[in-house]
Formats: structure tokens, sequence, C-alpha cells
């Protein structure tokens, strides 16, 4: 079994130290928040891997009422409970048709083992986004939010994330929006910490 460096106390002030190094943008905003900076958490498997679906191209805000309200329905939060709430109710919580047939198929793949949510767990992040993006209705972001948020991983880059892009726009003063390949070159200093990159970057959009 492959052991992974996961995001834990130790990890955070190491990772956040050598950030602080690496870009002054980063010193800065760390010391301006006295290095505390939100985490982003979210439980693994099904549970967590459906939030981020309702997450996509919505606000913070509006997603976690929508993913609220779906809670109340599936209980516990399990793919053969989901399945078994009819797709109506789905649709009174806010979710999107299509976000609801992501969602459903999602849980029949993990119900017919045609994916092992439990098994990513030992696997390295390109082979979890690998399997992940096969998925219909998950995508590079998706994939690289469940690095973050459920695995604990401390490499993962959601580089797509428009929040991500205007704070590392601003931070590194640039005249315009960094594209998809710029974003990825821009990370490539702060390996292998960029998960918390991106939560001190997202800590400075946020704030907005």
């Amino acid at each position: 079994m492959t052991k992974f460096k996961l995001l834990n106390e130790e990890t955070l002030k190491e990772g956040f130290d050598f950030l602080a190094k690496k870009e002054p943008g980063f010193k800065k905003v760390l010391e301006e928040k006295n290095y505390k900076i939100n985490p982003f958490s979210k439980k693994d498997g099904f549970e967590g891997l459906v939030s981020l679906i309702v997450e996509q191209q919505l606000s913070v805000a509006s997603a976690q009422a929508i993913f609220g309200r779906i809670k109340t329905l599936v209980r516990p939060f399990t793919p053969e409970q989901f399945l078994s709430v009819n797709p109506e109710k789905f649709k009174e919580t806010g979710l999107s048709k299509q976000k609801i047939d992501y969602c459903s198929g999602l849980a029949k793949k993990i119900i017919d083992n045609e994916l092992d949510l439990k098994a990513l767990k030992k696997k390295d992040d390109s082979q979890v986004i690998k399997e992940l993006i096969e998925i219909r209705g998950i995508g590079e972001w998706t994939a690289q939010c469940y690095l973050m948020a459920c695995l604990k991983r401390l490499d993962a880059w959601p580089y797509s994330d428009l929040g991500l892009i205007v704070a590392a726009q601003r931070m590194k003063g640039l005249k315009d929006r960094p594209d998809y390949l710029t974003m990825q070159k821009i990370s490539e200093p702060w390996s292998p910490f960029r998960s918390l990159a991106a939560l001190i970057l997202w800590s400075t959009y946020d704030k907005e």
C-alpha cells in the first residue's frame, strides 16, 4: 500500500512555511491572516462526490443550500438510498435534471462495482483523476477538488476554478486573466503543496 502525506496540522504548517518562502504574495496573505486559512473539507466517498457535483457552476452559498436539502432526503447518504428517492423530489431541492442524472449515474456505478471509492484512497493523484473523469458529469475540476477536499491530498490544483484564476491574476499582477495552461505554469513552483496554495488564493477571493 502506498503511503501518502495527507493534510493535517503538521503538513499544513510545513506547507504554509514552504509557500511563504516561495511566493511573497502568499507570505503577505498568511501574515495578514495569522496563518489561519479555512480548509476545504468534505466527507470522502459518495457523499463528498455528490456535494462537489452539486457545486459545479454554482456559488458556494447556493450549493450549500441545495445540498442541505438533498441530505434531508437521502438518509443514510448511500448510493442505494439516493436511487430510491423520486427524481422529482431532487428537482424540488433546486438540483438540475442534468445533475440528478450525473448523481444517479454515479450511484449506479458504485452499486455495480464499476467504481470503488475506497480503493481510490490507496492510489496516487493521477490515477484518482483518471478514474474519476471517466464518469459522466465529473471533469477535472471535480476530480481535483475530490483529491483536495475528500482525500486530503496536498498537491491538488483545480486550475479551472474561476475564484482561483481571479485570485492568481491579482496576486501575480497579470493584465489578462490566465488561461488554464498559464495556471498550470504559475503553480509549478508551489508543488508539492498546491492544495494549500489554492486555499490561500481562495481566502483572498472569498472575502469580497
